[in-house]
């Protein structure tokens, strides 16, 4: 074995002394379109067109191009539903389709058809029909999505995970009558039907037992007999099927009570529709309406128009990416009420991959990831950094000697960036075949979006699996992916360029951030035919999302590089300025804080009545107290790991033993960077309190910091009365 690490360790040494950086000869994202003559703005920015077939895009409906590409693979799967980790359902490219204009036929004949509306609103000419989308990924989901398309009604989606108040307030706002809804979720709206005056119809997208439509459980011909295993898990889906139809009649009868008329998507997709006719194509009809919960205030719904999902969906069909690697299934698990896997939906229905949904387990997710079959996995930070925790945590259990190794060999492939030295050695030991077969045996791309990840965190996967590792950013407000990387530029740093010529983009200055500097930074501007229309029923706030000239302030601060490339530097609203005057940003330290194996979360708080910054630090128990009983702390304490768990409060975690533990490793953390002394935070609070999208997470688990620091507003203010009194101490 010491042989072999000493081989390895020569191979390494010989290779360094040869390595030259990696640099991205003939990549350039984008053109100077417009030179700026305006003070504090950059030049405006047009992103290049690469393939030279920008002018072939030419607005057109997109239900009419997922139509073509479904005729064309007639009896495929279109999308396979998972559960307990086992194929459920398989629905096939025509069945899709099919059912989806069946249901648009419902729609627009059944009681007079989903009704029209008049509303205080610009777009539409106010004039719009709604039908609101409430549940978790499905097949039916979708349908009912399509369906819209076709019979020219405007979707509004809600994240399953929305607090009840939430989804009342949205449902009242919009006047909405029609809803299609998860089984699950009906009953806690019924209880509300009195804060309900205009909801009238409920569709259930759950597939019960007594529907005959197609979509149904598989069972292959010829397949061989069950074993126990499988009898075991068919039983317990009968019982839970026929558990959910007695449900079902329960809670109809109690909707009919109330003087509602409740009834199944499946039964109503039986209709066969020879022909179909889109009855919205005027490009700036609304097609649906997301509403976002954002980081901050109650959720408001972006309107997005059918330029803006056609000019989405095709540019990003022909993303260097996809034409590299050829992806041919999709794992779906992000929620499809946010429009970051929305679009990649509508995506893989137009390229002609399956889309494999989740069993919508979090405790079955790895074996999901596992099985799906897919070579690109898209996913947000949160994710990737829950990823990333699980591998190093599973490293650290190894054996001492095997452990040194596996970190010896990773270290040198690090070190390499991905090189043909890092390559040779992967080659030799096979440490990240290993590590990736256990995680999905297909995986060659990650790509994240939806917030800013840890550059560490992104070098050390890639490494880690042995996989590209790509970024993008986008918005709910830029109908998704509006900016990704290309697949030769492999840099941890960015998140690339515009998907298309059809994306202009500029920075303007903001507090310390100059756009007239080299290179440009500032808040990013952006223009194109993927922008939002506006918020429904919030004419001041559209008006303030835009500047004069009709380009739209995301409040992200962003650098742009000579080659166009973007990096992602804060969110606007994340600059902080201190009592001395310095300022923070504290989306960054959030970053930095949260690679420390135990912290689920950091919320960094400063204002300038404070020298320094405070955090508010959601940890993982279970983890936290592995690493207090690694680090001799709870020996020290004279307690378990188990007496420590034992009933674990936020007072109790609170101690200042274990607060001095996390400030230390905090501190470790801030050793590796070379920020100065204002970004060290001293002053914590602990909790081991659940997070999740019931209370301070977004369904794509960014943190909602308006309800963290409301919250957590007795901290906030200890801390604050702490500098002040201290001020006083210094005036006197």
């Amino acid at each position: 074995m010491l042989g072999y690490s000493l081989l390895l360790t020569a191979a390494y040494l010989i290779n360094a002394a040869t390595y030259c950086a990696q640099h991205l000869k003939g990549l350039s994202y984008s053109n100077v379109g417009t030179k700026s003559t305006k003070v504090g703005e950059s030049d405006v920015y047009v992103g290049r067109d690469e393939r030279k077939d920008a002018h072939l895009h030419q607005y057109t409906h997109i239900f009419p191009l997922l139509y073509e590409k479904a005729q064309s693979r007639g009896d495929k799967v279109a999308i396979t539903e998972l559960e307990d980790c086992e194929v459920k359902r398989e629905t096939t490219c025509t069945e899709l389709f099919q059912r989806a204009l069946s249901l648009s036929h419902y729609f627009s004949t059944e009681d007079g058809g989903i009704p029209m509306k008049k509303y205080d609103e610009d777009c539409n000419n106010g004039n719009f029909k709604i039908l609101g989308i409430y549940g978790a990924n499905s097949a039916n989901w979708l349908t009912a999505d399509l369906a819209c398309m076709v019979m020219g009604a405007t979707s509004l989606v809600m994240h399953s995970k929305f607090s009840q108040d939430e989804v009342v307030e949205i449902l009242n706002e919009s006047k909405l009558e029609w809803l299609c809804i998860d089984l699950n979720l009906v009953d806690a709206l019924l209880e509300r039907k009195k804060d309900l005056p205009f909801l009238k119809k409920l569709l259930i997208l759950d597939t019960l037992p007594d529907s005959t439509n197609k979509g149904k459980r598989v069972n292959r011909p010829g397949a061989p007999a069950e074993t126990e295993e499988q009898k075991e898990k068919r039983e317990k889906w009968e019982k839970a099927e026929k558990e959910n139809l007695e449900l079902y009649k329960k809670l109809k009868t109690k909707a009919e009570g109330l003087g509602m008329t409740m009834c199944q998507i499946n039964d109503l997709t039986k209709k066969k529709i020879t022909k179909y006719k889109v009855k919205e194509t005027d490009p700036e009809h609304i097609s649906t309406i997301v509403y976002t919960s954002g980081t901050s205030g109650k959720p408001k719904g972006v309107m997005l128009s059918n330029r803006a999902l056609y000019f989405t969906v095709v540019p990003v069909s022909k993303w260097s990416i996809f034409l590299k690697f050829n992806p041919q299934h999709h794992f779906s698990y992000l929620p499809l009420s946010h429009i970051y896997e929305r679009s990649i939906a509508y995506l893989s229905l137009y390229r002609g991959m399956q889309i494999r949904i989740w069993s919508k387990d979090i405790s079955l997710f790895s074996k999901d990831l596992s099985q799906c079959g897919a070579n690109i996995v898209v996913g947000v930070p949160k994710v990737f950094n829950r990823l990333y925790t699980t591998i190093m945590a599973e490293i650290a259990k190894l054996p001492p000697l095997k452990r040194f190794m596996v970190q010896k060999i990773l270290a040198m492939r690090r070190s390499n960036n991905h090189g043909g030295f890092s390559q040779f050695l992967e080659g030799m030991t096979h440490v990240s075949q290993k590590i990736r077969d256990k995680i999905n045996p297909s995986l060659e791309v990650f790509f994240s979006g939806g917030g800013k990840i840890s550059p560490n965190v992104e070098r050390d996967l890639s490494v880690l699996l042995n996989v590209h590792f790509y970024q993008g950013y986008g918005l709910t407000e830029t109908s998704g992916p509006i900016i990704v990387q290309h697949q030769t530029d492999d840099r941890t740093n960015s998140i690339g360029g515009p998907i298309s010529p059809h994306v202009e983009y500029k920075v303007v200055t903001w507090e310390k951030y100059d756009a007239k500097g080299n290179p440009p930074r500032g808040e990013l501007l952006l223009r194109g035919q993927q922008l939002f229309s506006g918020y429904f029923l919030r004419k001041e706030q559209t008006q303030n999302a835009f500047t004069e000239d009709k380009f739209y302030k995301t409040g992200d601060v962003v650098q742009v590089g000579k080659d166009g490339a973007i990096t992602f530097l804060d969110r606007s609203k994340g600059l902080v300025k201190l009592s001395q005057g310095e300022y923070i940003e504290t989306d960054m330290l959030n970053n930095l804080y949260s690679d420390i194996d135990f912290i689920n979360h950091c919320v960094v708080y400063g204002d300038d009545s404070m020298d320094g910054p405070l955090a508010i630090i959601n940890v993982d128990k279970d983890l936290f107290a592995k690493c207090l009983e690694r680090d001799g702390v709870l020996k020290s304490q004279g307690i378990s790991a188990d007496a420590f768990l034992k009933n674990l409060t936020d007072e109790k975690l609170n101690k200042e033993e274990y607060v001095k533990y996390v400030r230390g490793k905090m501190l470790e953390m801030y050793k590796t960077t070379n920020l100065n002394r204002y970004n060290i935070v001293n002053d914590i609070y602990l909790t081991c309190k659940l997070w999740d999208t019931s209370n301070y997470l977004t369904p794509t688990f960014k943190v909602r910091t308006f309800y963290v620091f409301n919250d957590f507003k007795f901290f906030i203010e200890k801390i604050q009365k702490t500098y002040k009194d201290k001020m006083k101490g210094k005036s006197k």
